[in-house]
């Protein structure tokens, strides 16, 4: 039974994608312009809490390292409890970035800005402030990697925004292979020039 439910959720995020290996096929058809990407860019990060490292790979390729602190969510355990848990916890992240080219705009943007689709993988610590029975969420102490897709701007004022949603699997101490969210918002500042 449970083999079944994990070929029919791996079968899904292939399809996932799948659909979105096309979709970035179809955005290069359109007129656009390519991401330019700097030897080395540090990021700081005050929505999401942390410090991000990004190392250019080739054009259109890059590799980052985060470290900070996320929010996630929980459901009770107990099916007669409708709590919703939130915790803080300390997680460190690796996203391998595939950027393609984006719509041409007004503003002038520093580089490293653009959209990509990227294989995320990390590991979520215990939680450090909660407010869920127990103390701990299902997703403490575990490893996930999953498909992400993402836009990032870096303004010449300075600031930084991020934002990237997917899904994929986790697994560690407290569950079992289960399928989790994949996301970041993320304000703050990139360092340097």
């Amino acid at each position: 039974m449970i083999e079944s439910k994990t070929n029919r959720i791996m079968v899904k995020n292939l399809s996932l994608i799948a659909g979105m290996l096309c979709l970035t096929s179809q955005l290069y058809a359109q007129d656009r312009i390519p991401v330019e990407l700097k030897e080395d860019q540090f990021y700081i990060s005050i929505l999401d809490p942390g410090f991000t490292w990004e190392k250019k790979l080739t054009d259109k390729n890059s590799l980052t390292f985060g470290v900070g602190l996320s929010t996630y969510g929980d459901e009770s355990s107990s099916p007669f409890d409708d709590d919703f848990g939130v915790s803080l916890n300390p997680s460190i992240s690796a996203d391998f970035r595939n950027f393609y080219p984006r719509k041409r705009v007004k503003k002038d943007l520093n580089p490293n800005s653009g959209n990509y689709v990227a294989v995320r993988a990390g590991y979520i610590f215990d939680s450090i402030a909660d407010n869920i029975d127990g103390g701990t969420t299902e997703i403490s102490q575990s490893f996930f990697m999953g498909p992400v897709w993402g836009i990032q701007r870096n303004y010449k004022s300075g600031i930084h925004l991020g934002f990237s949603i997917g899904g994929g699997f986790a697994t560690g101490k407290n569950t079992d292979l289960k399928f989790t969210g994949l996301g970041q918002l993320r304000l703050g500042f990139a360092i340097g020039k």
